[in-house]
């Protein structure tokens, strides 16, 4: 019986019974901490505390093993050491426990003893079927039932909601649950997660009535695939997700690696990731907050990418337009009969724009606001409106109420407009409680970034999801050890990739010979899988004019690399077609487990360092993605004909980007990295040419 099925999962996240292993009443136990929150949080289902020697805790009639009961509860919470779960969890499951929390730290966050004792763990879960919440966890909580499986202080203040936290990191989970912006349906602290994680949480969610978006602080994703088919089930019930994730830098990665037994991967991968499964992915958790708030009251989801930016101040709504144009929201500019009915509502002065300032009239008449909302709303580029204003709530009364009229007009207009609202204040403090008591039913936001990168990630977000990663093809095999780039090309010429033609030669007169069939000029290249950094050895050779500089540029390139590395695996030079002309851009694959190869794009040759452009995105990449692709980067703009320079092929590119990807289904099982750098990109409709290849067999065993 595989594990985590949904009767587990049930069991686990809606209990109608809990054991309680290893409960006490000693004040500093994790299972003091359960048994106190199951009490205090009117759990409804029945509470059994397991003790060897204890007849009572907390006035709870104990059993001495899980094997004495009668009948097997749902779930067993495992608040004991970490040497003795192993036979604590043997025991439930053996004797038809569906599921359990394990507590304990001491697995494989900690050394290889812990990490065979997670091993145990996940192989007893699989045997037995169990969804098992753990190790190395606070527990969770279900607010609805009062299931408080939770090793740790929960506030009475945590309302009832519709938004479920899913989190690896414990304080996170306990810093958003308490954010007071948002009710909740459930808190999961899953730590490790070495049995059920993330993807096992989403799959319940689903099907679960009480949750109507989920968000969650992921530190590593071990199965993307698993991952993705949850979010096709939360996608066909309409349920957002939103993901934090921890340890995108170097030294985050090293903090999550010590929690959680496991280093993330490519900051840049994972974002790949959540856009091709539909994962809305916020920055920090202010971005968290407003997202989850957006998702939450938002009650139509906008069908088109343009935003209009209203307020009463030409100053405020330029400020919020530069936070959208830094988040990437669309602000188009509005049709001439929008431009004419909103002249008709505002003084002369009034410019009728997008950002558009309304001007301090609509303060004496909200009616002029709500009109000019319904005007914005019948532009046929507009799919969302973001209500600019401030009205901080260190006001006094008086002062508030000037505001009153805006919120209102907002408020009317969101119950009969044609397209989605949302208020915002540039402050995180957030607004005056009276104008926020005024909109019920508009999400109201805080902080400009947070709120605007909200905005972005709900209509940008991707609800198909596309994955897995690569398209089926014929697989095949490198050549043993490492190549040169003369035999990189050959392979990328044979899966149809365009390469300068090119000839080795291991003698100053064969190159001459060479160089003359081939047609002047040429480049001459040192040729050895020992060499990966040609021109730094001397080995590189351009614009090769003659026979005579020919057979002189052999023998220089042999004695320069000899001298660069003595050792080296010296077996001759290439003698390539030069190609003059065209953008340079760099093309490479690179793996990022547990996604696999992934595909780089950006502006190559000798800038690559300086400018540091690029874009990424998980393989296949198909036409469409490859011009996406090409469209996040600088290199778009001098494909396109940067300051009078002529247009570059960029639909030959985008086919290179396409067809690197199908040669990664054939041989990406071999493969590392592959590194075409620099790329030419002739003038539009003479296509492109791989100047230079590298490619790194992977890394095996």
């Amino acid at each position: 019986m595989p594990a985590n099925t949904l009767d587990a999962m049930r069991a686990l996240m809606a209990p109608h019974s809990v054991a309680v292993v290893g409960a006490t009443e000693r004040a500093d136990a994790s299972s003091s901490f359960v048994m106190k929150n199951l009490m205090r949080f009117g759990y409804r289902g029945k509470i059994i505390p397991v003790h060897p020697k204890a007849e009572t805790v907390f006035g709870y009639k104990a059993a001495p093993s899980l094997s004495a009961l009668d009948a097997a509860p749902d779930v067993a919470v495992i608040g004991i050491a970490a040497d003795k779960v192993i036979a604590a969890l043997e025991e439930a499951g053996s004797t038809g426990v569906k599921a359990a929390v394990v507590l304990a730290s001491g697995f494989a966050e900690l050394d290889e003893a812990g990490r065979e004792r997670q091993r145990q763990l996940v192989e007893i879960a699989e045997r037995h079927g169990m969804a098992v919440c753990g190790p190395n966890c606070l527990g969770l909580f279900n607010l609805g039932t009062g299931a408080a499986l939770y090793s740790s202080s929960l506030s009475t203040n945590l309302e009832k909601g519709r938004f479920a936290i899913l989190s690896h990191s414990g304080a996170s989970a306990i810093a958003l649950g308490n954010t007071g912006r948002f009710g909740l349906s459930h808190i999961v602290s899953s730590g490790n997660s070495a049995a059920t994680d993330i993807s096992d949480y989403l799959e319940f969610l689903a099907t679960d009535e009480a949750t109507s978006a989920a968000g969650v602080v992921i530190e590593a994703i071990r199965e993307p695939e698993k991952l993705a088919r949850a979010m096709e089930k939360m996608h066909a019930v309409g349920k957002p997700v939103i993901a934090l994730r921890a340890g995108r830098s170097a030294r985050g990665a090293q903090a999550t690696a010590a929690h959680t037994g496991s280093l993330a991967g490519s900051h840049e991968a994972y974002r790949a990731f959540f856009k091709r499964a539909g994962i809305i992915e916020v920055p920090d958790m202010d971005g968290f907050m407003e997202t989850a708030t957006l998702c939450l009251s938002l009650k139509q989801r906008p069908t088109k990418p343009g935003v209009a930016i209203v307020g009463v101040s030409g100053g405020g709504v330029a400020h919020v337009s530069d936070i959208a144009d830094e988040v990437g929201l669309s602000l188009p500019d509005l049709q001439p009969e929008t431009v004419a009915k909103i002249k008709t509502l505002l003084p002369p002065f009034a410019t009728p724009q997008n950002p558009l300032d309304t001007t301090g009239v609509v303060f004496a008449n909200g009616d002029i606001y709500r009109d000019v909302l319904h005007s914005l709303a019948d532009d046929p580029s507009i799919g969302m409106i973001v209500a600019a204003q401030d009205a901080p709530a260190g006001l006094d009364d008086f002062c508030a109420s000037e505001y009153l009229g805006i919120a209102e007009a907002v408020s009317a207009y969101a119950h009969t407009g044609k397209v989605p609202v949302v208020f915002m204040g540039n402050l995180s403090s957030g607004h005056h409680p009276a104008i926020e008591a005024k909109l019920p039913d508009v999400p109201v936001l805080r902080g400009t970034k947070s709120a605007l990168t909200a905005i972005a990630g709900l209509i940008g977000q991707n609800r198909i999801v596309s994955w897995p990663g690569m398209a089926t093809a014929a697989k095949k095999s490198l050549p043993a050890g490492a190549l040169t780039e003369r035999q990189a090309k050959a392979l990328l010429a044979a899966e149809g990739l365009p390469v300068p033609a090119e000839k080795l030669v291991t003698s100053a007169d064969a190159a001459a010979e060479a160089a003359k069939t081939l047609g002047f000029p040429v480049v001459m290249k040192i040729e050895s899988p020992d060499i990966l950094h040609k021109t730094e050895a001397g080995g590189v050779k351009l614009g090769i004019a003659s026979e005579a500089e020919a057979r002189a540029a052999f023998e220089t390139i042999m004695a320069s690399a000899r001298a660069y590395a003595p050792k080296a695996d010296l077996r001759g030079v290439s003698v390539q077609e030069m190609v003059t002309g065209g953008v340079e851009a760099l093309v490479g694959l690179v793996r990022h487990e547990p996604f696999g190869l992934g595909l780089v794009i950006g502006i190559g040759g000798v800038l690559v360092e300086l400018v540091k452009d690029s874009a990424f995105g998980l393989l296949p990449i198909d036409p469409a993605r490859a011009e996406t692709l090409i469209g996040e980067t600088k290199l778009a703009s001098l494909l396109d004909g940067y300051r009078g320079a002529p247009k570059a092929d960029r639909r030959a590119l985008a086919e290179l980007l396409v067809s690197l990807s199908g040669f990664a289904a054939c041989y990406g099982d071999d493969i590392e990295a592959v590194d075409l750098n620099p790329v030419a990109v002739l003038p539009e409709g003479k296509g492109v040419r791989i100047l230079d290849a590298l490619i790194i067999p992977r890394r095996k065993g």
